[in-house]
């Protein structure tokens, strides 16, 4: 076989019930000229056999004892036979344009390391809501600068909207092996450290919620993630990057929240408390505030009152009419 423009990666662990729902968004892409390395960690379910059943010549599986997704994805990059590397985990799908359009950012932005599109984040209704909404430009080179002033408001580099230059993520030392949550996180990071990320702010992948044994529903948010340590190294060797070194504090700070927040709700209210006091940016002020003063609330009213909380946004992000069947199309599309 002559070697794709593309290896298209996928880690697979217990997603028999979306597996194929990720291949066949392969499949349907306009551009053809790929491989798919898929690498079984572990699964319990019938996902591999799913994979194993599929007669296309491109698609190879590879099968591994449990060892996590950093070590799953690093295994295939090594296997990947294309200079290109795109992401997509099991239970996500991309738009037929996805591989065209990424193929596309990386011509025109010569020089760069990665390549990113905007993804929808689809609800267990199908509701659509951008991964990305702040940016304004159709396209934008991230770099420090600005990346993490996105990314306060939803990650533009997201695990399956993104294309890399394989050898640039193999120099950077891949994906964290032994890290539960945020690995992917760290990885973009410390790409964007060895240089700039083209981003296409129009959506070309799926984010789905009903994932099967989903990482974020098996662990609990951590007080502190793997990408502090790469982000405050990075500030130390930049003293003079003080916007910037302000922009990832607040990042940081996204992240804490979201501990306080699990913290209060279902494990130790005076650990959420320390970690909100832990949050000194502006950006999330207020939300720090009004966390801390719900903290002082009995748990199972800080819960009801935040399933009250969360049907009213819901209800206040309600689509109108027009723009649900705006949505339902471009739904049909993937």
């Amino acid at each position: 076989m002559s070697v794709p423009r593309i290896s298209v990666v996928i880690p697979l662990y217990n997603k028999e019930g979306q597996i194929a729902r990720a291949l066949d968004s392969v499949f349907a892409q306009r551009f053809q000229d790929f491989e798919v390395v898929v690498i079984d960690d572990g699964s319990k379910d019938r996902g591999p056999e799913i994979v194993a059943a599929i007669t296309d010549p491109r698609v190879r599986l590879h099968r591994q004892a449990n060892a996590g997704v950093s070590v799953a994805r690093n295994r295939a990059v090594e296997l990947a036979r294309a200079d290109v590397v795109a992401f997509l985990d099991g239970d996500d799908a991309w738009y037929p344009d996805h591989l065209e359009r990424l193929w596309q950012l990386r011509a025109d932005y010569p020089g760069t390391v990665a390549w990113a599109m905007n993804y929808h984040v689809v609800d267990l209704a199908g509701g659509l809501t951008p991964g990305v909404s702040v940016v304004t430009e159709p396209r934008l080179v991230l770099t420090p600068e600005n990346y993490f002033r996105i990314a306060r408001h939803g990650t533009p580099v997201f695990s399956s909207a993104v294309a890399v230059d394989k050898a640039a993520l193999q120099r950077v030392g891949g994906f964290p092996a032994g890290v539960r949550l945020g690995e992917d996180l760290d990885t973009w990071i410390r790409l964007l450290f060895s240089g700039p990320i083209a981003f296409d702010a129009r959506p070309g992948a799926y984010y789905h919620a009903d994932g099967d044994d989903r990482a974020l529903v098996r662990n609990p948010p951590p007080a502190r993630y793997v990408f502090f340590d790469t982000d405050e190294a990075w500030m130390h060797a930049h003293p003079e990057a003080t916007q910037v070194a302000q922009d990832i504090e607040a990042f940081h700070d996204f992240f804490r929240l979201a501990h306080a927040h699990h913290q209060i709700k279902w494990g130790d209210k005076a650990a959420g408390r320390q970690v909100l006091k832990d949050c000194r940016s502006q950006a999330f002020a207020a939300e720090r505030d009004r966390l801390m003063r719900m903290s002082l609330l009995p748990q199972p009213l800080y819960r009801a009152l935040g399933r009250v909380q969360a049907t009213l946004r819901r209800r206040a992000d309600a689509p109108a009419p027009s723009a649900s069947k705006s949505s339902n199309a471009q739904a049909s599309r993937g």
